[in-house]
């Protein structure tokens, strides 16, 4: 899988990444996390935020790899 350029990155997108540190240990472990606007909007405020948890990450601490999309919900009756 490609990884997605840091500057493609959408801000308050969900994304598929791995910690940058795990990449070297051969791990595959991905989690989902968010690129964070709460520090700014623009790309040098933003931040990654791991669900789960209330710490803030740089975005160089990831690679990232696949956006994830809203899911779609239909109305119930």
């Amino acid at each position: 899988m490609k990884p997605t350029d840091l500057a493609d990155l959408e801000p308050s997108g969900y994304y598929w990444a791995l910690r940058d540190i795990f990449l070297s240990d051969g791990a595959d472990e991905l989690e989902i996390v968010q690129i964070s606007t709460v520090f700014g909007e623009t790309y040098e405020y933003l931040s990654v935020a791991v669900l789960g948890s209330d710490q803030h990450y740089s975005l160089k601490d990831f690679v990232f790899f696949a956006k994830i999309g809203v899911p779609a919900f239909a109305p119930t009756a």
